[in-house]
């Protein structure tokens, strides 16, 4: 069991991106505090995250590197075994 903590902000910042990318998409469904995610759900987030990456590119676009909720998400993903 994985957990991913997110406050309102970071809520809106996935919500705002929506379905234009793979990582912000699979994370659609959280909810503001600690979300509580199996393995399997971990692990498709981590493949969500990696198929933005094809070709060369950022993990998180539209994501600023320096932020808070790009922090989180690479710790979360990081890990993910």
């Amino acid at each position: 069991m994985y957990t991913l903590d997110l406050t309102q902000d970071d809520l809106s910042t996935i919500s705002f991106i929506g379905n234009r990318y793979s990582w912000s998409q699979s994370l659609l469904h959280l909810e503001e505090g600690k979300n509580s995610i199996a393995e399997s759900q971990a692990w498709e987030i981590k493949d969500a995250i990696e198929e933005d990456m094809v070709g060369g590119h950022d993990a998180y676009p539209m994501l600023d590197t320096h932020s808070q909720l790009c922090d989180k998400l690479h710790k979360f993903y990081m890990e993910i075994v």
